[in-house]
């Protein structure tokens, strides 16, 4: 069994002393654990930073872009992509529902950030969520909310070849699920893996399913220690992607040892 990936996206949080403390917190804390595998994804500004305060890596923490831009060098003034960051990490979150709502970013672009990954051997944690249930109470199918997360799976995986599926990370976080001014909503865990279940068999449809059931598929929308065993012991869940939860040093480090154990 692959150890589970836990993501941990810093957000617009931290300063860059915040970031620094909280990664020496974590660091001595992680080297111990075995059985999970670690990403650290602080803000942009601050990665070289954190990654040089980190000092020696470990097999099991690697670090990851917030975001990217497609092309490798030109006017884009404020960017930064994947070729000029592709020595420092491993994976990159792309298509995060922040993104699109708020930068506006649509398919296409999405598209080409994933290609832009691949083709500097870069992870890329494409992110895909619905702004309501897929399935309701009745276990029944909402063809509108699942037409539009199955949109957002293909357009971002169009062209990516079977070959190259399996180094793809899908990080389904509902919109609806996700943290607001301190209020949870988290999914529940069997409804979770309901809808990954459904995810895996589409993705079954275009590649085979040898591919798809060996992807990596991650849950994330108001993850807490108390509730990632509940996650991780559902079939399909490989991983978790916390946001607020990763920057609090202690709970952060509870939802890790919770995966290294389960």
């Amino acid at each position: 069994m692959p150890q589970p990936l836990i993501v941990a996206n810093w957000k617009l949080y931290p300063t860059l002393s915040d970031s620094l403390v909280l990664a020496a917190s974590l660091k001595s804390e992680l080297e111990k654990l075995r059985g999970v595998h670690v990403v650290l994804a602080p803000p942009l500004p601050w990665l070289v930073s954190v990654i040089e305060h980190w000092q020696h890596r470990t097999g099991n923490v690697d670090f990851a872009a917030q975001n990217l831009w497609p092309d490798d060098q030109g006017a884009y003034t404020g960017e930064v992509s994947a070729y000029m960051v592709k020595d420092l990490v491993r994976f990159a979150l792309v298509g995060h529902s922040e993104r699109r709502l708020h930068a506006r970013e649509d398919d296409d672009l999405i598209r080409e950030k994933v290609q832009a990954c691949l083709r500097w051997q870069i992870r890329p944690i494409v992110c895909i969520g619905e702004q309501k249930p897929v399935i309701d109470e009745a276990g029944k199918t909402d063809s509108y909310q699942w037409q539009r997360l199955e949109r957002q799976l293909m357009e971002a995986l169009h062209g990516v070849k079977e070959e190259q599926v399996r180094k793809i990370v899908v990080a389904y976080e509902p919109i609806w699920a996700i943290s607001k001014s301190g209020v949870n909503n988290p999914a529940k865990p069997e409804y979770a893996a309901a809808v990954i279940r459904k995810i895996r068999d589409r993705l079954g449809e275009k590649y085979s399913r040898t591919a798809a059931d060996e992807l990596t598929i991650l849950y994330g929308g108001s993850v807490t220690a108390e509730t990632a065993a509940d996650y991780l012991r559902q079939p399909g869940i490989n991983g978790l992607l916390p946001g607020a939860a990763s920057v609090k040093a202690k709970e952060f480090l509870k939802i890790c040892t919770v995966a290294a154990r389960v």
